[in-house]
């Protein structure tokens, strides 16, 4: 099914909005968040009154940082309190920094559990404690099997969390294991938790980086993965939801870097940078004149040869097949040694077989395409000296090409830096560079054979 709010919104009387209150239930509150946007003033406020707290509470978290925020100034301080009740800790502690200060302190005092939204509020949005659920179900591992089960039941009640791991934690909250539901059920009532347990579980810091969990949970396939505080107690899971959030995010960040776009931080929505142009002013500019300035160093270079180009005029159409062909494979080299690194398939160790690796496949690659275009050159020209520098310089180019794509996003993790920085313009502008220099430097050298 397809939803288009606008449509239902029209001519609404009081008969039908029970009905229609019932009818947007069989719809995800993706959907709703995604329509939301299309609707006037005057249909928003209908479907807010419409919709009960709950299902309020689930569309709005979708929203787009723009909409929440718009959402948020159509809406009294009352309201926000019951949507926010009637969330997920972990949602509100993800919309709740949308307000403005004072507003959130107000709110704050009326929430329930707001200990609890405080700690949450404490972590940095981009650690492993700020993405954080503390909907999780711990067993100490003293109890015993019957007892465990009891809580677990207990507590199944009071969250509306999906159960996927069951955590055994000592005395104090300490995460010593996970035990599956499987094994509760099938245990003895008078065992001990201990006996069933696995000791051998991944857990992550509330201070680490997000995209450790993130990788963590694609890599070994979880569900979801504990978080610890310094002394190992257990505060919180990640979920494979929250994750699939951050992926995505840092996807984003990637792209936009390895276009030469320098997002902010603190810019998670990409629909915000559109509409801001003073933030897309900056965020683009800066490695826009980065290019400029390498390419008139280009430009500088190639002056610095007119005799060259003067005396054999046709030798500088090849140059822009020289530049792309090298860039492009640069890039691709780049491409693949970024994606290693993020997937950990490229570790420190493998650094240099990858190198060499990247250069017998850029020679092969190299003797391939200069015998094509040193055969295309020489039946067009008949000058076999100039078919024979093409390749020859195209062979070089490509190869320092490879060099330079693959050691560049290495050389940036190693000073920890973002090795997605080192794509796109750097590369382009630096590989540009090279190739015309080994180019005109070779025909230079053997211009006599060629005039």
């Amino acid at each position: 099914m397809t939803l288009d709010l606008k449509n239902l919104l029209q001519d609404l009387d009081e008969a039908r909005i029970l009905e229609l209150r019932n009818k947007l239930d069989d719809f995800y509150p993706q959907d709703i968040a995604e329509e939301y946007p299309k609707l006037d003033d005057k249909e928003k406020e209908i479907l807010l009154e419409i919709l009960s707290d709950e299902q309020i509470a689930k569309f709005i978290v979708e929203l787009s940082e723009s909409e929440l925020k718009d959402f948020f100034e159509k809406v009294n301080d009352d309201e926000i309190t019951r949507f926010l009740n009637a969330m997920p800790l972990d949602d509100a502690a993800d919309i709740l920094p949308y307000l403005d200060d004072y507003r959130m302190l107000k709110i704050m005092n009326n929430i329930q559990k707001p200990v609890a939204l405080k700690e949450l509020l404490s972590f940095d949005p981009h650690t492993c404690g700020g993405i954080m659920s503390p909907g999780f179900i711990s067993v100490r591992s003293d109890l015993k099997i019957g007892a465990a089960l009891r809580y677990v039941r207990l507590k199944a009640k009071e969250t509306e969390n999906e159960i996927m791991y069951i955590y055994v934690t000592k005395k104090f909250g300490e995460l010593v294991g996970v035990i599956t539901l499987r094994k509760l059920f099938l245990a003895n009532d008078n065992d001990l938790v201990s006996q069933h347990f696995t000791e051998d579980v991944l857990a992550v810091k509330a201070d680490d980086d997000q995209e450790l969990a993130a990788d963590l949970i694609s890599k070994y396939r979880f569900l979801a993965i504990p978080v610890t505080n310094d002394n190992e107690q257990l505060v919180g899971i990640i979920t494979i939801d929250d994750v699939v959030d951050v992926i995505e995010e840092e996807a984003t960040e990637d792209i936009y870097q390895s276009s030469g776009i320098n997002v902010e931080a603190d810019v998670d929505d990409s629909d915000y940078l559109l509409k801001n142009y003073f933030r897309a002013y900056k965020a683009r500019t800066p490695w826009l004149i980065i290019t400029l300035l390498g390419q008139y160093l280009a430009s500088v270079l190639i002056a610095k040869y007119d005799t060259t180009i003067a005396a054999i005029p046709i030798a500088i159409s090849f140059m822009p097949l020289l530049s792309g062909l090298s860039g492009n494979i640069g890039n691709q080299s780049t491409t693949i040694i970024v994606r290693g690194i993020y997937t950990g398939e490229v570790s420190k160790e493998q650094n240099w077989q990858i190198l060499f690796h990247e250069i017998l496949t850029s020679i092969f690659i190299g003797i391939t395409c200069a015998l094509i275009t040193g055969a295309l050159s020489f039946y067009v020209y008949q000058n076999q000296t100039l078919s024979i520098l093409i390749g020859a310089s195209l062979i070089v180019s490509m190869m320092l090409a490879v060099i330079l794509g693959t050691l560049t996003p290495i050389f940036f993790r190693r000073f920890n830096l973002d090795p997605a920085a080192a794509s796109g313009p750097l590369i382009t502008t630096v590989i540009d560079i090279i190739s015309f220099l080994v180019y005109l430097s070779l025909i230079t050298k053997f211009i006599n054979e060629l005039v």
